[in-house]
């Protein structure tokens, strides 16, 4: 009986410590990015550094949602790719830290003392020109907005997509003054079929459910290099190339494994991945993916973060008030 106690006390205590071991070679990652960036990347990291990556799939707005009511108790210890005007409208809950390879990064991929980048975000029209019928492939915000695309054009919402808010700042600076960009906004809202999902939203085209939607540039890709009926095109006024946001949560439980899963997002062999993947990378010495237009072809609005991140409370509650009138 001595014998058969004193295994199970042992058994306990290398439960326990196992435990322990296990939360120190933990980490918690609240991500709004694609699924295929995940299972390219997440992998790589864990057979490298042994450690155990839990993964937090969300739109940014739950994400922050989660993040906000946890802040007295921090679960993750890292947000991952999302607009970065989610982490610098609420610099409570983040912890400011400089990842390894920051030295490295392109002009104008360090918006932020808050965060550091992890891709280039750039938005385009996914165009499925077989569902248009008899109407032309729209090639500006402004002609997407015109009345004959009513109800054929898949976006998500601003209020729960992070990228989707991303379009809206895109297109109130793609015209000389705030009011103009909200006419035209307003057109293609009016247009808009809506969905929580920014994922949907190429998915749809592709589908030939609906025939032109406003999403990413690397969404759009997939399916193109998938064989898709669909076409990326780029509105002439200009479109939003900008870096997304990852880093550390204040209070994080495992703040060393955290720093260390930034560290190799930001590094060479995983910007490597991200090309791969079909979207921009941040480092100067890593190229984007052939297929792509190379960035200085692309029309940009010259997209004003800081400005961004000021408003976003009040633009989101003006793009609210208008859903209620045009949707």
């Amino acid at each position: 009986m001595k014998k058969f106690l004193l295994a199970t006390m042992l058994s306990s205590s290398m439960a326990v410590a196992a435990s322990t071991a296990f939360a120190d070679g933990s980490v918690t990652v609240y991500t709004a990015v694609p699924q295929n960036f995940i299972d390219a990347l997440v992998p790589v990291f864990e057979e490298k550094t042994g450690t155990e990556v839990e993964i937090i799939k969300a739109g940014s707005g739950e994400l922050l949602n989660r993040l906000t009511a946890e802040a007295s108790n921090p679960v993750a210890d890292v947000l991952w790719s999302v607009d970065g005007t989610v982490v610098d409208f609420n610099p409570a809950l983040f912890q400011a830290y400089d990842a390894e390879g920051t030295d490295a990064l392109a002009e104008g991929m360090k918006p932020s003392e808050l965060w550091s980048p992890f891709t280039a975000v750039v938005m385009a029209f996914i165009v499925n020109e077989g569902k248009l019928g008899d109407l032309p492939v729209p090639t500006s915000w402004a002609e997407l907005a015109d009345p004959k695309y009513d109800d054929v054009v898949s976006s998500a919402k601003a209020n729960a997509s992070g990228s989707a808010y991303i379009q809206l700042a895109t297109v109130l600076q793609a015209y000389d003054t705030e009011e103009a960009g909200w006419e035209t906004y307003k057109g293609l809202l009016s247009n808009f079929v809506l969905s929580d999902s920014s994922g949907a939203v190429p998915r749809f085209v592709n589908d030939g459910e609906l025939a032109v939607g406003v999403t990413l540039e690397d969404a759009a890709l997939r399916y193109v290099e998938g064989g898709g009926p669909v076409q990326i095109v780029y509105p002439s006024e200009g479109t939003a190339i900008v870096p997304d946001a990852m880093t550390l949560v204040a209070g994080a439980p495992n703040a060393e494994n955290g720093k260390a899963f930034l560290d190799f997002m930001l590094s060479k062999e995983a910007q490597e991945v991200v090309a791969q993947q079909g979207r921009r990378p941040v480092r100067g010495d890593v190229a984007s993916n052939p297929a792509l237009q190379p960035v200085s072809e692309l029309p940009s609005v010259g997209y004003d973060g800081a400005w961004a991140a000021e408003n976003r409370k009040k633009l989101v509650a003006q793009w609210e008030d208008l859903v209620l009138d045009v949707q």
